[in-house]
Order: C-alpha cells, then structure tokens, then sequence
C-alpha cells in the first residue's frame, strides 16, 4: 500500500531528499524527547515512509521500536519535504501569510496585546535555591512605535535598562498594549548591499534551530543553513570590516507564532540606520506561497511593524532563569495578538 503523501509531487522521494540536507545537530544540544507516534502525528508521511527515512539515518535515540527524536529535526526535515500535508508545512504557511501583503503595510503603526510569563523548567516545577528571572525589555520606539501599557510581576519585579527582573520561586511576568511602526528604507552603498544580502544568493536555507547552535555560526553556515542569529552575527562581523557600524538585535516577531528572532541593524552611507532580516528574505522565498513581489526589497533596509525590538543582541536569550546556582532555560507562555484599534495596524485575520 503506498504511502498517504505519494499521490503529490515529491512523495518518498522528497522526504529522502530532505533528509541528505538536514541541518546535522550536535549531539550537546540534541533534545531527543519525542516518541515515534509524536513523530508520525508531526509528519504525516506514512510509516513505511518514516520507516525509509529511518533506514536511510534519521537521527534519533532510544532502542529500536522506542525512538526518541530531535522535534527540531523533525520540523526542518518537514520544511523542505515538499510534502504539503505535515504540521511545520502548514503552520509555516498559515504563519507567513502577512507575506502576500502590500510592504507598505509594514510602515503603518500596529497595536498588540503582548503577554509572557517565565516559570522553571525543572520536572516538578519547583526551583532550586536563590531563583532569579529576566524579560527582555520590549522597546518598540527604536522602530518608531510605543509602549501603550506594561504591567509586571510579582511584587519586587522592576524594569531595568534592558531587561524586567524579578527574584523568587514565583516566576515573572510582563503585559501591556504595544504599538509598533516601521518606515520605508532602502540601502544606498552598493558596497553595504552587496554585503547584506550575501545569503540571498546561493543555496542557503532558514532552519529551526537551539539558540546556542545558532549562535555558533560556524557550525552552522558551513552547513548551508542561515538561521536568524548566525546569519546576523555573521553579517555584523562583515560589515564592521567594512568600516559601517552595525549591530545585532534580538526581538520578537509580531503575529507569527510569537517567536523570538534576530535582525541586523546598521548605518548606511546617508547616516540613517538599515534594518537587515535575511531570515525573512529566505522565509519568504521558500516558505511563504505567493510573497508579494517587493516584500524581500522591503527586509532589507526597512524598519518593520512586525518586529518587537529589545535592547539585547542576537546572541543574547529573550527570557532568563537561574536557581541552585545554575542557569536554566525558562518554561515560557508568550502570547502576541494584533488588538482591534484605530492607528490603522490591527492584523484582523
């Protein structure tokens, strides 16, 4: 019996060439947690399918018939599948469908509801000694919008230059009204262009990756891949040699799936500072069905509506959590919705 995805254009075939690209992982930073049904359920490719793709070295860990799997491998091996019926596919598209809009969209002010709120990590929830948490400060005025509201907590949670901090077993937690802008740019060094746009050209591809790989460009470019913050970090190195002054900044993106992200910033032979996203360039031209025609035009120079920007860099985490004298990876709930306004930016779909 063939497999459920066989009827379309790539079938087992582009699920086995997916695979012999797959971004490569190491092993310590590896999370091999999801079972095999979790797996299926994620792809939709069929068992005799997985099972090919199994035989032909899809990592994974555990015995034989208890696999345990990498959900990022999952996702990215998804991605380029050419499938159209797994889970990452359809969220992707449903996620980048802001992509068909006029780019002029991402100039008018927006107005958002934002919510995250930090716990512990460790299996039982309850942290170790001496707890401390971070958030980092939204500052959606470095693109031209505002604060409209922010609340913090618990009591003894406080704003720092870069950051909302508290102390304690009982977590963090920030919300508010944020209004975002952008503005329409357009590098005008041919030199600065010419750097900037370096993983436009060729074969990369945007990858779900662990932040701590990601800030690891070598390990990661060399692979053909160019994730937000390797590809930024990189970027920023280049154009400093260059003698333009440039810096990373970390954020999150508005209205798709409320991820954290990364993007260049820097300043152009006319003074004014440049907003560089080559993820988006790569997002838009490989995962988003019909991008409008000037939206990649619009990700490189542009200040954007549906960036949050923070003061931290691309290599800096959003969201922070030590306790027992160890630094931790938070549990995270964030929540980012457009809000029904009148400054013309409420995303209504």
């Amino acid at each position: 019996m063939p497999d459920s995805n066989d009827s379309d254009g790539n079938g087992t075939k582009g699920w086995l060439d997916s695979l012999e690209r797959l971004c490569r992982i190491p092993e310590e930073f590896r999370e091999e947690v999801l079972p095999r049904t979790a797996a299926l359920e994620m792809l939709r490719c069929g068992p005799e399918t997985f099972d090919l793709l199994l035989e032909a070295g899809l990592p994974h860990g555990g015995e034989e018939g208890s696999e345990l799997f990498d959900r990022l491998d999952l996702v990215n091996l998804a991605l380029y599948s050419g499938s159209r019926e797994s889970v990452p596919e359809q969220t992707m598209g449903y996620a980048l469908r802001w992509m068909h809009d006029d780019p002029a969209t991402l100039s008018t002010p927006r107005r958002w509801t934002y919510s995250v709120e930090l716990s512990c990590d460790r299996a039982d929830g309850a942290c170790g000694a001496d707890p401390t948490w971070s958030i980092a400060l939204p500052t959606p005025d470095v693109h031209g919008g505002w604060v409209e509201s922010l609340e913090i907590g618990p009591a003894g949670a406080r704003l720092t230059e870069t950051d909302i901090v508290g102390s304690g077993p009982g977590g963090l937690r920030a919300s508010g009204v944020m209004v975002t802008s952008g503005e329409r740019r357009t590098i005008r060094s041919k030199q600065l262009l010419d750097i900037v746009t370096e993983y436009s050209h060729g074969d990369y591809r945007w990858a779900r990756l662990p932040e701590e790989l990601m800030a690891r460009p070598e390990l990661v470019l060399s692979q053909g891949y160019a994730p937000c913050i390797a590809a930024c970090l990189d970027l920023e190195a280049k154009c400093r040699a260059a003698g333009f002054e440039a810096r990373t900044r970390r954020g999150w993106i508005m209205g798709m799936l409320d991820l954290a992200h990364s993007w260049l910033e820097v300043v152009d032979e006319d003074g004014a500072v440049k907003t560089v996203d080559p993820a988006f360039v790569l997002l838009a031209r490989q995962h988003a069905e019909r991008p409008h025609p000037d939206i990649e035009a619009a990700f490189t120079g542009s200040l954007l509506n549906r960036l949050m920007p923070t003061p931290h860099r691309a290599d800096q985490p959003i969201n922070g959590h030590t306790c027992g004298g160890t630094r931790r990876r938070p549990k995270h709930t964030t929540q980012i919705q457009a809000a029904d306004d009148h400054t013309g930016g409420a995303d209504r779909r």
